[in-house]
């Protein structure tokens, strides 16, 4: 078989893993029923809001046409009034009539208009009339621009007479309209006949109505922007729209008009409005061949199937959310022993190892227990090949120490110094003399600690030797403390730093240069500083040699010797590693400033008394 998928995709934490399954077990299942629930629900709601709106349309389209028919009623009760029957076939020239006439027909009117508060305005054109009184205008001066020429009231007539119906118009019927920018104002005109008799034709009946009043009761719908009426006239002119800030998309409701002529009512129909996806549904205006378009734009519709969609994104985002930080903890079960069986891994070699706890009661917790014991028991055979191999470099030394013979050079030296003082040479006698006390001091006898006062005298001896091989090259301070003097270190300790100083810090120094020798006690703690105002060592090359150092620990004795260029050689190495074998918290350390100084520091294990058996214990040992 192949590989896990898993393992394929280069997942390969536990916690990724963890993370995985867990979208795998919420994400998944939880966006199948999202997007099932979603399409159920906008299907449904969706279906009851075009429902909803073709329900709007209807309940419009049957309070217009109420109000059509109301109207039309109207003017057949004023123009069957006896009276108006009466005054429209007198033909009289008395002025006193004419406006006594007028009085009657106003009061009439006003009668049956007074519940009608979209009427504005009423014109009565009598056919038979004298010249000058063929008007009987009613309420406030009609809106035609003043009142009509007879002509234009005779042209109009005839018109009424040839169609013989109820006639509507958007704007004045006498003055050219602009449909583009329709008027404010509807126009009705009606033919008067004679109500018995032979219904000979009298006049007509013109009243103006105010659109807003007129078509104020479809408002209680409340529509805006998006859910909006009009009112077309038969080829598809916008008489009247609701919300009235809403531009005209005169295309589109001329086509529209187009098809109600061959289909008058249709439900529902989609289409592109003004780049919007809309639903449209019409219905035909009796009486006046108009029709009642409603549109509503799919957002709309759909605005609570939408809103029930977020809802649902926002829940799987929160259970996606809760699932991931579930999978995080559980994972964290897992983890968290994993990474302690790491740290502990990390840490194998080291002196001593932590003790860490496991649960074992889970198998991560054996296998760390288990792993434990092990390191406990490697620990214990590391110790064993560490103290061999201590005793090997110890061995090695001796025998490095014992290829001088020490009778051979103290004599030798001796007679130097005789041959000198014979022939009057007191600083070669000096010279000589200092440099038998610093092979007497390193040989002490085999000893391998010695006073620290001994030591001191023992590079001070060294230092001697080298002022005279570099005349006027340094000068030397000793301020050891008076009060460490006779406690016991290691031997061999102060002379290689001091031999690094002159070769490397101050062998290039032009004028007088200065090596310091410093010591003091801290606790159960010594520590030397030797320092130098040299030429100091670059950050890059400071840091090279303090990892150098690092990995002599243990390798004392192997030989390698280093030119003047390596900077550190045999003689660092070997006392960074002797006193690393007391503890961690000895050893050397070094500190420098390019071309101002360099100083290393010893921190050596204090002992007031001479250990037993002059070797290696120290009052506080922690190899860890």
């Amino acid at each position: 078989m192949g590989e896990p998928w898993i393992s394929r995709g280069k997942i390969k934490t536990i916690r990724g893993k963890f993370l995985v399954l867990t979208l795998l077990l919420t994400v998944v299942p939880m966006f199948a029923l999202s997007f099932l629930f979603y399409r159920i629900a906008a299907q449904s709601l969706g279906n009851k809001a075009e429902e909803h709106a073709y329900q709007s349309r209807l309940m419009s389209a049957n309070f217009l046409n109420g109000t059509i028919t109301d109207l039309n009623d109207l003017t057949n009760a004023i123009l069957g009034n006896p009276e108006v029957q009466s005054i429209l076939q007198q033909s009289s020239s008395d002025d006193y009539e004419f406006l006594r006439n007028v009085e009657r027909v106003n009061k009439i009117i006003r009668a049956q208009t007074q519940t009608k508060p979209y009427i504005i305005s009423t014109l009565i054109y009598a056919a038979n009339g004298v010249p000058g009184r063929s008007f009987f205008q009613g309420n406030d001066s009609i809106r035609f621009g003043g009142l009509p020429t007879l002509g234009e009231a005779n042209d109009y007539f005839e018109r009424l007479r040839k169609d013989n119906q109820l006639m509507w118009h958007n704007g004045s019927p006498f003055v050219r309209a602009d449909y583009s920018l329709p008027d404010e104002h509807l126009y009705v005109g009606k033919l008067l006949r004679r109500t018995e008799g032979n219904y000979e034709e009298l006049g007509f009946l013109m009243l103006e109505i105010e659109k807003s009043s007129f078509f104020h009761g479809i408002s209680f719908l409340k529509p805006d922007s998006k859910s909006q009426f009009w009112i077309l006239d038969s080829v598809g002119n916008p008489i009247y729209r609701i919300p009235e800030n809403d531009e005209a998309d005169l295309t589109a409701l001329r086509q529209i008009a187009a098809e109600a002529k061959v289909r008058p009512d249709r439900a529902k129909e989609w289409l592109d409005w003004r780049g919007e996806r809309s639903m449209v549904s019409y219905a035909p205006l009796v009486l006046n061949g108009w029709t009642l378009l409603h549109r509503v734009e799919s957002s709309a519709l759909f605005e609570d199937a939408n809103r029930i969609g977020r809802l649902t994104i926002q829940i799987f985002l929160v259970v996606l959310l809760a699932g991931w930080i579930l999978a995080y903890r559980m994972s964290d079960t897992i983890r968290r022993p994993l990474r302690k069986l790491r740290g502990m891994m990390t840490l194998t070699g080291a002196a001593s190892t932590p003790a860490v706890h496991f649960d074992t009661r889970d198998e991560v917790g054996q296998i760390g227990d288990r792993l434990q014991r092990m390191m406990r028991e490697n620990q214990r055979l590391n110790d064993q090949v560490y103290e061999a191999m201590l005793s090997w470099k110890e061995a090695e030394f001796r025998a490095l120490q014992a290829q001088i013979n020490p009778h051979f050079l103290y004599n030798t030296l001796e007679s130097l110094n005789g041959l000198a003082l014979a022939n009057g040479q007191r600083e070669m006698s000096d010279m000589i003399g200092a440099l038998g006390k610093f092979f007497r001091i390193a040989l002490s006898q085999g000893s391998e600690v010695i006073r620290i006062g001994e030591e001191a005298e023992h590079v001070n001896a060294y230092v001697r030797v080298q002022q005279f091989r570099f005349r006027d090259k340094f000068e030397w301070i000793s301020e050891v403390d008076e009060e460490i003097l006779s406690g016991y270190v290691p031997k061999l300790l102060l002379q290689p730093l001091v031999e690094n100083a002159i070769y490397h810090g101050l062998k290039k120094r032009k004028g007088v240069a200065y090596l310091m020798l410093t010591g003091s006690r801290e606790d159960h703690l010594v520590k030397f500083s030797v320092s130098d105002d040299g030429n100091g060592i670059e950050p890059e090359r400071l840091e090279q040699i303090i990892h150098a150092l690092e990995d002599a620990e243990g390798s004392v004795g192997d030989g390698e010797e280093t030119d003047d260029r390596n900077a550190i050689g045999f003689g660092l190495k070997n006392v960074h590693a002797r006193l690393r074998y007391y503890g961690p918290q000895y050893g050397l350390q070094i500190a420098s400033e390019p071309g101002l100084y360099t100083t290393v520091t010893l921190t050596v294990p204090w002992w007031a008394n001479r250990p037993e058996g002059g070797r290696k214990h120290a009052p506080i040992i922690d190899r860890g």
